[in-house]
């Protein structure tokens, strides 16, 4: 008997198939990780209202065995995937990655009431390092499906959605953080509903952990978007910010020698 797999769009009915096979199954019974995807579904929770589906899930026989995660950028008109993760080994290798893009391609075919009933222009993504041996990196994925590299970045790709459509970003508005005299002294991490479970246990934690590190008396007060909004909003930063002696943190934390050395300036 040959397996089943069907690709379907998430909805508020399907939302916890989403948020598990988010995580990978040696991970779905770590607290922290148990937290992520609680924050994930906050977060998705809040989504629905606002774009409807952004997500869809591949299934095999009934049981969920990869997703594709993206939104809407209203301003530049295309549609950002932020995620595609097939996490059980023996669902590799098996084209699930690409019915779930493909399934994706299929609805950009058509008008989006996204972008006011107009087809979007291109799908873009931004990839990363990471994967098994066994797997293509999401870099080789996507380039073997015809995006196109943006500029010198080779892990920044789009597909175009119209003939002749050569997709430029807009550059980001700089947010600036806001200082606050309270946070001197100590080290404020912000936590809360996000698109990704990995941004509690993988990211934050990592943070709280290389920190600890450098100065294992230093006060960490974490704050909850979700608990403590106006908090977060009068530091204008969002989750995934950490702010050490008033100061924001801009190296990435996967950088763990920039991190540390951006820390131990700001501890200073």
């Amino acid at each position: 008997m040959m397996d089943e797999i069907a690709i379907k769009d998430v909805t508020e009915e399907n939302i916890d198939d989403l948020c598990r096979v988010c995580v990978s199954p040696d991970m779905r019974s770590n607290p922290d990780w148990i937290r992520g995807a609680a924050d994930k579904k906050k977060w998705a929770a809040e989504m629905f209202p606002k774009w409807g589906s952004f997500a869809k899930v591949a299934y095999e026989n009934g049981n969920p065995a990869g997703m594709i995660q993206y939104r809407p950028s209203l301003e530049e008109r295309v549609v950002c995937i932020d995620c595609m993760y097939v996490p059980v080994q023996k669902y590799w290798g098996r084209g699930i990655g690409s019915r779930l893009l493909r399934s994706l391609m299929e609805d950009v075919k058509e008008p989006m009431k996204w972008f006011d009933n107009r087809r979007p222009l291109a799908l873009v993504t931004k990839t990363f390092l990471g994967g098994e041996p066994e797997q293509y990196t999401a870099r080789e994925f996507f380039s073997r499906k015809g995006f196109r590299q943006i500029g010198g970045d080779p892990d920044h790709l789009y597909y175009p959605l119209q003939p002749g459509f050569t997709y430029k970003p807009i550059p980001k508005k700089e947010v600036r953080h806001v200082p606050q005299d309270e946070d001197k002294g100590k080290v404020v991490i912000i936590s809360g509903p996000d698109y990704c479970p990995a941004t509690y246990p993988y990211f934050l934690k990592r943070m709280e952990k290389y920190i600890r590190e450098i100065d294992p008396g230093v006060y960490i007060r974490w704050i909850d978007s979700s608990e403590e909004p106006e908090e977060v909003s009068k530091r204008n930063v969002s989750v995934g910010a950490c702010i050490v002696n008033g100061r924001l943190i801009k190296s990435y934390v996967l950088d763990k020698d920039s991190f540390q050395k951006e820390v131990k300036a700001a501890l200073k």
